[in-house]
């Protein structure tokens, strides 16, 4: 039985974060004839300086613009904006500010279902990120998004010191066996942030976090996200 198409959104802190945290899940979407935007917050790049200075990161901003317009491609999403804000730096825009920015990409693209970051996060934007997301996403009878998801990320979910109450304890697991080499090719377009192993942010790591995410629930490979809110219309 065919089933209808999916508007899905991705709200990400970091062009790599789409990727190392739903990049199979996307591939999946995109065969299954779905519809994928993507909204990148965080320029990703001049945190790595001790002074806000965009004009010097120039050239690697744009670089990194361009991984993920070719990794977009993989998935076939043609809409892809990005906000650029400071890297690292997120913690200095209001949050009202961000919540109608997103509130903004949500009311023009009216998603179905919502990819964003979890909470507990030792990454500055993705925190950030997910507040902002949780609420422009409160849901209210005007909304229509039926599915909310949080994906962890290599090298920041994991590093967190979680307390209770805040663990990446996933919910909803996605099948992605069939796209794990087409997933590797698509991480490939990040190869500027990937390390070597055994640093989370390698391809060992993630081809080892699928297969035991998969493991956890009986298949060869999966992404698991903690799905916080479901509305059956």
């Amino acid at each position: 039985m065919k089933r209808d198409k999916k508007r899905i959104l991705v709200v990400a802190a970091h062009p790599d974060d789409e990727v190392l945290g739903a990049g199979g899940s996307l591939l999946r979407h995109s065969a299954e004839g779905d519809i994928i935007s993507v909204m990148f917050m965080s320029d990703g790049v001049t945190g790595r300086d001790t002074e806000y200075q965009p004009d010097k990161r120039a050239y690697e901003i744009q670089a990194r613009k361009n991984m993920a317009l070719e990794a977009a491609k993989f998935f076939n999403c043609n809409d892809v904006s990005f906000l650029d804000l400071a890297n690292l730096r997120m913690d200095q825009e209001y949050l009202l500010d961000l919540t109608k920015k997103i509130e903004q990409r949500i009311n023009d693209f009216l998603p179905d279902i919502v990819y964003t970051h979890f909470i507990s996060d030792s990454n500055l934007d993705h925190g950030i990120t997910h507040k902002a997301c949780l609420a422009a996403l409160r849901p209210t009878p005007d909304r229509r998004v039926s599915s909310l998801r949080l994906f962890e990320v290599c090298s920041s979910t994991e590093y967190s010191v979680m307390a209770s109450g805040n663990d990446f304890v996933p919910n909803l697991y996605i099948d992605v066996s069939k796209y794990k080499k087409n997933k590797m090719e698509l991480v490939k377009c990040y190869d500027f942030e990937m390390r070597p192993f055994p640093h989370p942010r390698s391809e060992e790591v993630l081809n080892a976090r699928d297969i035991y995410r998969g493991a956890s629930v009986g298949i060869e490979r999966a992404e698991a996200f903690v799905e916080v809110r479901r509305i059956v219309f």
